[in-house]
């Protein structure tokens, strides 16, 4: 009876010295991939210092690209000719122009990359009344320049996925014109979106500024100037 304890002992020993092996592999391991993860997350962030990173958007800085050619004969393409600049300040460029079926969108970049920000003119030919019917009515703001309404209106824009389903404070948000639901996101996201309106000899135009702080003022004379553009 002795032998067959000592026996059981001998091979708990053995299971428990054993474990205790496989434990220490699996921290020495995990160390290794931990400094590893950490090496490899230094090597993408430390390449820009912490003060740049953190540091506001100066909005008066020049852009470090050079504009894109602006589109020629869009009466033969879409059908109008909508005023167009290939510079908004000296901040935004032209970096590329999409054309579309009776439309064409405009996107200006400061930089070749960007971190979400988006500042797009979206020109459509419509009829006024389609206008007036494409446009938010609540929580706006007003302006006239040269006998021409502008309508500007800033909400937070909730990107989601098809199948979200709205809560009741995003159905208030929406209802009283501080939020807006845009499907056909793959994850959720809130980011604030700047816009102003304008109806002029048959367009629409549309400037949509998105996850960026830009002071109203800033936005309005952006307006005023592809207003008075040729």
């Amino acid at each position: 009876m002795r032998k067959i304890k000592k026996n059981g002992l001998f091979k708990n020993i053995i299971v428990l010295v054993g474990i205790m092996l496989m434990l220490n592999a699996i921290l020495v391991i995990n160390g290794i991939m931990s400094k590893r993860a950490g090496t490899d997350k230094e090597s993408v962030t430390t390449d820009i210092p912490l003060e740049q990173r953190n540091k506001p958007e100066d909005y008066n800085a020049p852009a470090s690209i050079e504009p894109e050619a602006l589109p020629e004969d869009l009466e033969a393409t879409i059908g109008f000719s909508p005023h167009q600049l290939s510079k908004l300040t000296e901040h935004y460029a032209l970096a590329k122009y999409e054309i579309g079926r009776d439309s064409i969108v405009y996107y200006y970049q400061t930089a070749e990359g960007t971190s979400g920000e988006r500042f797009n003119v979206i020109c459509t030919k419509m009829s006024e009344n389609d206008y007036f019917e494409s446009i938010p009515t609540k929580n706006i703001t007003s302006e006239s320049y040269k006998g021409i309404e502008l309508t500007y209106a800033e909400r937070w824009l909730y990107s989601v996925p098809n199948d979200f389903e709205i809560s009741e404070p995003i159905q208030e948000g929406i209802d009283n014109g501080t939020m807006e639901i845009e499907y056909g996101n793959t994850l959720q996201e809130v980011i604030k979106k700047d816009c102003f309106y304008w109806y002029d000899n048959g367009i629409k135009y549309e400037i949509q500024v998105r996850n960026q702080n830009l002071p109203y003022a800033t936005l309005y004379n952006i307006a005023k100037m592809i207003i008075d553009a040729e």
